[in-house]
């Protein structure tokens, strides 16, 4: 056995912490929705938000990577808005307002080297 090859039991371990981790965070979701509908799809979008931050594919990254990454995000924070809307419509004009300011703010720093 090489030193890159892992043993069998640290990839099952892995495995299960893997099932674990996503069968209590279905269980929080859904204990959530019993709840309120809202507290449940809120949870959920704003853990795909949260993902669609977390992917940081490198600048020499494809395009595709960068564009799932930015489509992530708009599906998360597209289901907050939404969410918001349902529960009170001022809330949602609040996140389409944040999301006016993200984006006017992202415009005016980007640096477009060479474009």
């Amino acid at each position: 056995m090489t030193t890159t090859q892992r043993p069998s039991w640290a990839l099952a371990r892995e495995a299960a912490g893997l099932f674990l981790t996503a069968f209590g965070t279905l269980g929080v979701l859904v204990a959530l929705g019993a709840l309120h509908w809202a507290a449940g799809l809120s949870t959920a979008a704003v853990g795909i938000l949260a993902a669609g931050l977390r992917i940081a594919p490198k600048p020499s990254a494809p395009r595709w990577a960068h564009v799932f990454r930015a489509g992530v995000c708009v599906a998360g924070y597209g289901g907050l808005t939404g969410c918001a809307f349902a529960l009170c419509i001022p809330l949602g004009w609040i996140g389409i307002s944040l999301s006016a300011v993200t984006t006017g703010l992202w415009l005016a720093t980007r640096e477009h080297g060479g474009v």
